[in-house]
Order: C-alpha cells, then structure tokens, then sequence
C-alpha cells in the first residue's frame, strides 16, 4: 500500500458497493373483502433524507473490492463496480444535505467515468482520497451510529473497546505517528473463534489471511491526519489491527498494533 490516497482511491473503486436487489418487486395482493371504513392499513413512514443518506454511505463502504491485483484491475471489474456504487451513491446524494452533497457529487463524477471507460481513478488522486475523508468525517459526526475512535502510534492502537453492540459502527482512526508513518485499521473475523491475540501474532502473515474473514472496508491515514470507515458488524469476536507495514519490515499487527473486541 504506498500510499493513503493509494489505499483510499482502491477502497472507492476497488470497494465499490454492491447494490442490495429489491427482491421480487411489487407484490400481488389476493382478493378478499375490503376493508372496514377507518381500518385502512397504514402505509410505513418514508425514511428521513438523512437515515436515507447514512443508509447508503454505510452500504458503500460495505462491499469488499474484486479479487485480483488491485494495481491492475481488469477494466470490466472495473464498470461491474461503478454500476453497482452508482446507484447507491445517486441515492445518497438525492438526499444528502448542503454540506455534503458537494463531496458525493465529486465522487459520481469518479465513478461514472469509471462506468464508461473501466479505468480507476489514479493512486495518486488526492480529491478522491480526501473525498472520501470528508464524508466518511460527515459520517462519524451526523449519522448517530456507535462511534470508536482508534489512536495508532509506534506500534500500538488504543481506544478500541472490549465490547460493542451489533449493529452500524462508525470508526475514526487518528495516527499520531512520530515516525512520519502511515497506519491503517483493519476489522477481521478469525475463523476459529477461540483464538488469541498471542496465536495471531504467532501466525505468518501469508497464511492468517486464510484464517480470518476481513471485514470490508478500512480506516487509513497519514502521520498527523485522520481516517474513517462505517461498518455493520454482527455479533462475534474480532480482531482490530494494522496491515501496513514499514518497507521490508513485518506488518505493524505483528510489532504490537492488534486488539480484540466482542461484539454482541
């Protein structure tokens, strides 16, 4: 991962979304006798515009890229995932507010051109990253979901809890590196529910990633800065760690920047 923007273009294009079918369509209703006068079924409430819009943001950042290397991706993985985050992203900003509405309408941009041409937008794009940012900032702040703020310095995160509820989550990471360091968080599901921090960092590299689920989706950023990702975690026990790693060095997890929380 060279680079923030590198890592967070990938998360948009590469992590795109994909588009939850309305399954069915309409559905039939069978004869019967009408209803009594007053006894009409009601009709459920509209979601509010900003419900609408959180719904959407955390649907984007829930869909893991395609497999392959995402330095090449193939150019109809590419248009697969623009079709599928457009319609969500369309969504969100039909309801975003002001504020908002400027930093999705930025990223349709991105994304449509991408549908078109099956390119992603370039590792070196600063306004896809720091869109991303923002919204995922927005996010933190306005979408009423649980919060956890994660600190990553050399080589430890702190802030993250021993328990939280199922359900929407939104993570801030804050890399207060004294390094000059970039640090990410990661969300993983080991397989094995019994296994341990100590095991974890026992394990090589090459074979935990056969060992745990990784929950889509990451938080980067750069030393001084901050990043953020919404996340819908069912209940279980998970790993939160940091897959970045220093030139030929081990990842950070394995220097100390992993933490188990339960989920329930």
């Amino acid at each position: 991962m060279g680079s923030r923007t590198g890592i967070r273009t990938r998360r948009l294009l590469g992590a795109a979304t994909a588009v939850v079918a309305l399954a069915g369509g309409a559905v039939a209703c069978a004869a019967g006798p009408a209803p009594a006068a007053g006894a009409a079924e009601a009709a459920a409430p509209a979601p509010a515009p900003l419900d609408t819009t959180c719904t959407n943001l955390l649907k984007i950042d829930a869909v893991p890229p395609p497999a392959g290397d995402p330095g090449t991706p193939d150019p109809a993985a590419v248009r697969a995932w623009a079709g599928q985050i457009l319609p969500l992203l369309d969504s969100a900003v039909a309801t975003a507010p002001p504020d908002l509405r400027p930093t999705l309408t930025t990223l349709q941009g991105v994304l449509r051109s991408a549908a078109t041409t099956g390119t992603a937008a370039p590792a070196d794009a600063p306004v896809v990253a720091q869109s991303v940012n923002d919204y995922e900032t927005w996010a933190y702040e306005h979408c009423g979901y649980q919060q956890v703020q994660v600190t990553a310095t050399e080589y430890r995160l702190d802030g993250v809890p021993a328990t939280l509820r199922a359900g929407p989550t939104a993570v801030r990471l804050v890399n207060r590196s004294t390094a000059n360091l970039y640090h990410a968080v990661l969300i993983v599901r080991p397989k094995d529910q019994a296994v341990t921090v100590a095991q974890v960092l026992a394990t090589p590299p090459e074979l935990l990633a056969q060992q745990v689920d990784v929950v889509p989706g990451a938080a980067t950023a750069g030393p001084g800065e901050q990043g953020g990702m919404l996340v819908d975690l069912p209940a279980g026990r998970y790993l939160v760690l940091c897959p970045l790693g220093d030139g030929e060095g081990p990842p950070h997890l394995m220097r100390g920047m992993v933490a188990e929380v339960s989920v329930s």
